[in-house]
């Protein structure tokens, strides 16, 4: 289903348009022999004034509208006619039945999805109403959602959201679209646009990929070199969690494709397992929404992100579950890496900083061993207990000295030789003031006579040339998820 020509109206335009077929779609009202007349329908006449006050703040087209752009517009004509909490409600519903209407058509985004828990409206109603009526009182501007509300996904959600994805991956293009975009905090259209020439290999580590993003996947199935701003155009590391899901879903479409067809063209989200076929907007989006809602996310929190984006979005950017899995990507990188600013920056498509920004993201995307560097931090952060500790770095010591740099969080394997003969482990630490070291082993020692540990500490070297030193977070992060439970979606 393809956006066809009246996504370009504007909304009283399309409401014009289709209000009779809108009107006959919701059973509005019955007329002898089912004809609907808009001078005798009441529901009609009624729908038309709002939406015409509501369409005169809504200066872009039908599929270009999103839930912020209709709070303001809504909020404004509350304002300016007075209207009480019926009224708004009857205005919300009534332009609720018209994007209903549009995105069944294929000609919009269903950007107030309806929802009820027997005969109460769904939380974003409610949120909505919230916003727009106390306002109104107070003569003032639609206030903000509490503080207490998550900007983001829990440990918990983010964990089996991500081992759901990883296990499913073979069954649904649209589960590899889910897992870039948690890992990689990519734009809902940028990561519809990748296709698996993409998907390339570190020159110096073939085993190990990067993302480059230069193309996007428009709502009207067009690839697009046009991206939202120049800064969009980067390569991004593929975390060590995904990288066997990815390898394994091109394996996967490789077979089913033939081994002598070229795929390097076919998109990595695609609908379903119809490989040629990229994947529409709403339907990853859609498909992304009953994801998180299953993983236990709440409409509170979808609510947050519908109605407090900024208005230069587009509706795909829109989307509320995309615009979480990008947000929560973000506070991944702030809380969980020692990523530097311009290093994040350039993974989300931002402007770098400083009068070189634009000659450093070119350094980025060509340089590979800078992107090798920002691949191993970003590896730091687990996402998943059990995808990360799939890839947990390992020592495996013995007769000599064995060194490993600049990790919260290792698993050293002793040899059962080494452990028979009663070896000594003596291990030296180097860390800040505040350094702790835990140590613990997942199996018993009790058959060898225990384990003899000599521990060391001794405070690192400090570099004057950075105001303050990198946080590594890997272990703090590490423990939060190892008490994440993984037996049911709905996280009960």
């Amino acid at each position: 289903m393809e956006f066809k020509a009246d996504g370009d109206m504007s909304l009283y335009k399309y409401w014009e348009k289709h209000r009779i077929s809108i009107a006959k779609d919701r059973h509005w009202a019955i007329q002898e022999g089912d004809q609907y007349s808009f001078e005798t329908c009441t529901t009609l006449r009624q729908y038309d004034d709002y939406i015409k006050k509501v369409a005169g703040y809504l200066d872009m087209s039908i599929s270009e509208i999103t839930p912020a752009n209709i709070l303001l517009a809504v909020s404004k004509v509350a304002k300016e006619c007075k209207y009480q909490e019926a009224t708004v409600k009857t205005i919300i519903s009534s332009l609720r039945d018209v994007f209903s209407y549009a995105a069944t058509c294929g000609h919009a985004y269903n950007i107030l999805p309806k929802s009820y828990a027997g005969d109460k409206p769904t939380n974003l109603t409610t949120l909505m109403m919230q916003r727009i009526l106390a306002p109104a009182a107070a003569n003032a501007e639609p206030k903000e959602l509490s503080d207490s509300c998550p900007r983001a996904l829990t440990i918990g959600q983010q964990g089996r959201l991500a081992l759901y994805a990883a296990e499913h991956v073979l069954e649904d293009g649209r589960f590899s679209g889910i897992l870039i975009s948690l890992y990689t905090g990519m734009r809902p259209a940028e990561c519809r646009g990748l296709r698996w020439n993409d998907f390339r290999s570190f020159p110096d580590h073939p085993d190990r990929h990067y993302l480059k993003v230069d193309e996007i996947l428009n709502d009207k199935l067009e690839y697009s070199r046009q991206l939202k701003t120049k800064n969009a155009l980067r390569c991004i590391p593929v975390h060590i969690e995904i990288e066997g899901a990815l390898q394994k879903r091109e394996k996967f479409v490789q077979q089913n494709m033939g081994e002598n067809t070229d795929i390097g063209e076919l998109p990595i989200v695609c609908f379903e397992n119809e490989f040629k076929d990229p994947c529409r907007g709403p339907d990853y989006s859609n498909f992304a929404f009953k994801l998180l809602k299953e993983f236990g996310v709440s409409s509170e929190q979808l609510g947050f992100f519908l109605l407090d984006e900024p208005d230069n979005f587009t509706p795909s950017d829109s989307h509320p579950p995309m615009r979480i899995l990008r947000r929560n990507f973000a506070t991944v990188l702030q809380a969980c890496t020692d990523l530097s600013l311009e290093e994040k920056e350039y993974i989300f498509g931002h402007r770098i900083s400083g009068k070189d920004g634009a000659k450093k993201r070119i350094e980025y995307s060509r340089n590979m061993d800078r992107l090798w560097r920002i691949a191993q931090k970003l590896d730091k952060a687990p996402f998943c207990k059990k995808l990360y500790e799939l890839h947990f770095p390992q020592i495996i010591v013995g007769d000599g000295i064995v060194t490993q740099e600049g990790r919260g969080q290792g698993m050293i394997r002793i040899p059962w030789e080494a452990a028979v003969r009663g070896q000594k482990l003596h291990l030296h630490f180097e860390g800040g003031p505040n350094t702790s070291v835990s140590i613990s082993t997942p199996n018993a020692v009790r058959p060898f006579g225990g384990l003899p540990v000599e521990v060391k500490m001794a405070d690192a070297p400090i570099s004057w040339g950075d105001p303050l030193s990198p946080i590594n977070a890997e272990a703090i992060h590490w423990e939060a998820a190892k008490k994440v439970r993984y037996l049911k979606k709905n996280g009960k």
